[in-house]
């Protein structure tokens, strides 16, 4: 009988097309075409190719994805959608490298996790009433829950079963923390302006571990990555801008946070691996089959306003190659260079492409 219809194609013919695809935006449009064309991408799905970062911009008045490794800016993913909620256009999204953002609505900080990449939502409490004081934010997920901050203090939303609040954690009370990173059962807090991170073990929220600032002068500012046992520091030492815009980081150090007595020593380098940084998180990829990322190099983000008497106020971001080795930076070359998007609440944000929910 004559196929009436795309979704009526061989199943075996579906499957050997999914398992060419070799970039997961692809696979992700190849799943939502029909439930046929899904089942047929689940091995595709389940093991893709590995991704390099993409970078979340917080345009308006949708999302921006941009993809370093194909030069390419997605206007629109065209993933399935979140459900309705009347807050879609006004939430700021926030990205963590495992696939999910936080989506946090400004006037009334309704909270939900958001995966871009497969249209899942999760619904979370609505952060207290403090978070709207500032627009500063740390965050991080993990299979057992968001940690969350906005300074002081740390709160945690249990995943399983679903917490109806937000909970202190009591052992960070006094705890400013700048970034979250999660990480082999284990979240990362950093504090910046005393360059001191602290260990949480995500499934007990008791404190693991302190590893103190190293043996230098507090920095104007400071990044830390999560990397397996590996933490690395990058500093910018508050006179690196006499040095101008090719310096992105004075100092770097590296420290095994396994290790009996943990110690802070300086960094020459990281071998075939790129470290990508902003300002929710830092972590590390084997540069290893992507041909336009460097190793040695550390990836960064960074925001410009655009002086065009416009309202609203518009930006241009550009991603900056720091290499470790020359100790100099330089600009990607790429297509968002030229862009001009509309200010936003959110900053720019890593994220490494994924159909993992788990």
């Amino acid at each position: 009988m004559a196929a009436t219809g795309w979704s009526d194609l061989p199943p075996e013919l579906l499957t050997d097309i999914a398992g060419a695809i070799t970039e997961l935006a692809d696979i992700a449009r190849f799943r939502s075409v029909c439930s046929s064309w899904r089942a047929a991408a689940a091995d595709a799905a389940a093991a893709p190719p590995p991704q390099p970062p993409w970078l979340l911009l917080p345009s308006s008045p949708s999302r921006l994805f941009f993809s370093p490794r194909e030069n390419r800016i997605y206007p629109d993913v065209r993933l399935p959608a979140p459900a309705a909620d009347g807050h879609h256009r006004r939430r700021r999204l926030y990205a963590s490298p495992h696939g999910w953002t936080l989506a946090v609505d400004p006037t009334d900080l309704a909270a939900s996790l958001f995966h871009p990449f497969t249209g899942a939502s999760r619904p979370l409490p609505p952060l207290p009433p403090f978070f709207a004081e500032t627009d500063d934010l740390a965050w991080d997920w993990s299979p057992l829950g968001v940690m969350a901050s906005c300074g002081e203090g740390l709160l945690f939303c249990a995943a399983d079963p679903p917490a109806a609040y937000w909970a202190p954690i009591p052992a960070l009370a006094d705890c400013n923390a700048s970034s979250i990173n999660y990480a082999g059962g284990e979240f990362f807090v950093f504090e910046e302006d005393v360059c001191r991170t602290t260990i949480v073990d995500a499934a007990t929220l008791a404190v693991a571990a302190v590893i103190p600032a190293p043996a230098v002068e507090l920095p104007s500012e400071a990044r830390v990555v999560v990397a397996g046992d590996e933490l690395f520091l990058l500093v910018k030492s508050k006179w690196v801008y006499l040095f101008g815009d090719d310096v992105d980081f004075s100092k770097a150090f590296r420290v095994n946070h396994r290790s009996v007595d943990p110690a802070w020593q300086e960094l020459a380098g990281i071998g075939d691996r790129a470290l990508f940084v902003d300002s929710l998180h830092g972590f590390a990829v084997q540069t290893a089959g992507f041909a336009n990322l460097e190793s040695n190099t550390i990836y960064s983000v960074s925001s410009r306003e655009v002086n065009n008497n416009r309202r609203p106020t518009t930006v241009k971001y550009s991603v900056s190659a720091f290499n470790l080795e020359t100790r100099s930076s330089k600009k990607f070359g790429c297509r968002l260079n030229r862009l001009e998007m509309a200010m936003r609440g959110e900053s720019a944000s890593w994220i490494i492409p994924s159909l993992n929910e788990g």
